[in-house]
């Protein structure tokens, strides 16, 4: 009898990871341990700009697909120049478009066993900026610290024009269309 128990209690064991590979985990964003940043070229100098994410929540689902939502504000961009803030919210038209969002989705996700962890992922997706929806393709390091935390840093690049934004300039030269932006996020479980 206490060989069947051992027997029964091993395999319990060794089968917890393959539960656990199937278990949908939902996480919430840690809003201030995150940030989205954007970079803006002109032949003069460079504009960096960051914002705190006002919302987010990732779901990482049984079948391994990955979901992710972020939102923020885009008045809340501080490129510590608050003329080029300014300026940046008249063209972006903050009044009228006041968030930026994007939702995205990557299948073949799972669950490490061992932690800490990393994982690329590209999540596909579409970013709502400025009144207008683009699908675009997230390149991502998702980083498994444990169970219950992860972060995710990642960089694409979308086209002002593309979104109907006027290049701001400056002496009479405009930016670059080109934008670059970086997520660097981090999520905990909810109910943790």
């Amino acid at each position: 009898m206490t060989v069947r128990r051992l027997a029964l209690l091993t395999t319990l064991l060794v089968s917890l990871p393959a539960l656990a590979q199937g278990t949908a985990k939902t996480y919430a964003l840690k809003k201030d341990a995150s940030t989205l940043t954007y970079k803006l070229n002109h032949p003069a100098h460079k504009v960096v700009g960051t914002a705190k994410p006002i919302a987010g929540k990732a779901n990482l689902k049984a079948d391994g697909t990955l979901q992710v939502m972020v939102v923020a504000n885009v008045k809340d961009f501080d490129s510590e120049n608050q003329n080029r803030d300014i300026h940046m919210q008249e063209v972006t038209e903050v009044a009228k478009y006041p968030t930026v969002e994007f939702k995205g989705a990557a299948t073949g996700v799972t669950l490490p066993t061992t932690f800490p962890a990393k994982v690329p992922v590209t999540l596909k997706g579409q970013l709502d900026f400025h009144g207008v929806k683009q699908k675009v393709e997230v390149p991502v390091t998702v980083l498994f610290k444990s169970a219950t935390e992860v972060t995710t840093e990642g960089s694409f690049t979308i086209s002002l024009e593309a979104y109907k934004i006027e290049r701001p300039s400056l002496l009479m030269v405009k930016v670059d269309d080109e934008l670059v932006l970086e997520p660097k996020l981090a999520f905990e479980v909810e109910g943790k």
